[in-house]
């Protein structure tokens, strides 16, 4: 099963209330280096959350990669300061878009979040609101809350023993208070800008999140986790525009924060993107794609995705529009072996030996480790 139901619990929430100014803004609650500071019921929960973060690090969706580890890393400790000491940075597959905070210094950042989010600024801003929630102890209280409503058994065991269909119901216990959020948003928002990024991609971000669930297509299928325990995101833009234009104006994100971000997600998008395809949520698709196309992702493989959701829905004309893809893919950027092989079976599938017999010498000259090898030579040879 997933490890991802604490994290689904540290999705923002919703923001109320007035802009602040700086000063007034909340301040943390703890110093770096923070340590539990009664031997019961604080102590006891770190210590399920230790066993939590075990299994966190046996775990098969457990992102490995080194390069990606250190570029999140390096955006954590950067908008954290002084705090990074007290993190331990996970990098989880999932196409959902969350990050999420434990009251132990456990951080977990989803795939989806990274194919989402357009720079360093806009992670920064994810990132330091959950930091927020750290720093005000808001983690400490949502799991002394779920802890004091339970008859026995620990914390662990409701968060990854649950069938996947009751997520969205654990999600909704877990989540926190409005003036919780509020505190998060705000106090987020000066960590990323003594941080040095650029305060409104809190807004960017929201934005965003706003754009993908109301698209008409997204919305004709199941809503993501966020919009299901939070369907309010526009009161939380207004108040951190108010926020920010009133203490940080004339601030913009820089081209290297963009560039960095892009630069990451060409060399690891064919890894980013995969769980994404397989959520077959195709209009959410179709949004990340067309941002990824604005920012200057690498065009042949955005072409290349766009062949395996056409592939993948398979509705009538989609091969056809697969097929269109993958040639542009192959036309447009750096070529991607798996576009010359899915390639290939349309062509075999519609009777043409001799181009499918191409397309799949093509992908054994760029793949000529690749695990099913042994089946395309005999393709080749039919």
């Amino acid at each position: 099963m997933r490890l991802g139901l604490l994290l689904k619990a540290g999705v923002f929430g919703i923001a109320c209330g007035v802009a602040l100014a700086a000063d007034m803004a909340p301040q943390p609650k703890i110093e770096p280096g923070y340590q539990p500071i009664d031997a019961g019921t604080e102590k006891g929960l770190w210590m399920e959350l230790d066993e939590y973060e075990r299994r966190i690090r046996r775990s098969a969706l457990l992102v490995k990669d080194e390069a990606i580890n250190e570029y999140v890393q390096d955006v954590a400790c950067r908008v954290t300061g002084e705090y990074c000491q007290d993190l331990r940075i996970y990098v989880i597959r999932n196409p959902g878009f969350n990050a999420s905070m434990t009251a132990n210094g456990i951080m977990q950042v989803w795939t989806g979040l990274l194919v989402r989010v357009e720079s360093e600024d806009q992670l920064a801003a994810v990132l330091g609101h959950e930091l927020a929630h750290y720093t005000q102890l808001h983690s400490l209280d949502r799991l002394r809350r779920i802890k004091s409503g339970m008859a026995s058994s620990s914390i662990i065991d409701l968060l990854i023993g649950l069938p996947i269909a009751q997520m969205a119901t654990v999600a909704s216990i877990m989540s926190f208070s409005r003036e919780q959020e509020q505190e998060a948003d705000l106090l987020g928002v000066k960590f990323m800008r003594d941080a040095g990024y650029d305060p409104r991609a809190a807004t960017e971000v929201w934005q965003m999140i706003v754009a993908e669930e109301s698209s008409a297509v997204a919305k004709s299928r199941e809503p993501g986790v966020f919009s299901k325990t939070h369907p309010s995101s526009v009161d939380r833009i207004d108040v951190l525009e108010s926020f920010i234009e009133q203490n940080y104006p004339g601030l913009s994100s820089s081209a290297q924060a963009r560039d960095r971000h892009v630069a990451m997600l060409n060399e690891y998008y064919l890894l980013l993107m995969e769980d994404q395809i397989d959520t077959n949520r195709f209009g959410r698709t179709e949004n990340i794609l067309q941002t990824h196309r604005r920012i200057g992702v690498d065009p042949g493989l955005i072409e290349f995705f766009h062949g395996e959701m056409y592939r993948q829905r398979n509705a009538e004309g989609d091969i056809e529009l697969a097929r269109q893809a993958y040639e542009l893919s192959i036309l447009t950027g750096k070529p991607v072996a798996d576009a010359y092989k899915n390639l290939g079976y349309i062509n075999l599938k519609q009777g043409d030996r001799a181009s499918a017999s191409i397309n799949f010498r093509q992908y054994l000259e760029l793949k000529p480790d690749a695990s099913d090898r042994a089946m395309i030579e005999f393709y080749i040879e039919e």
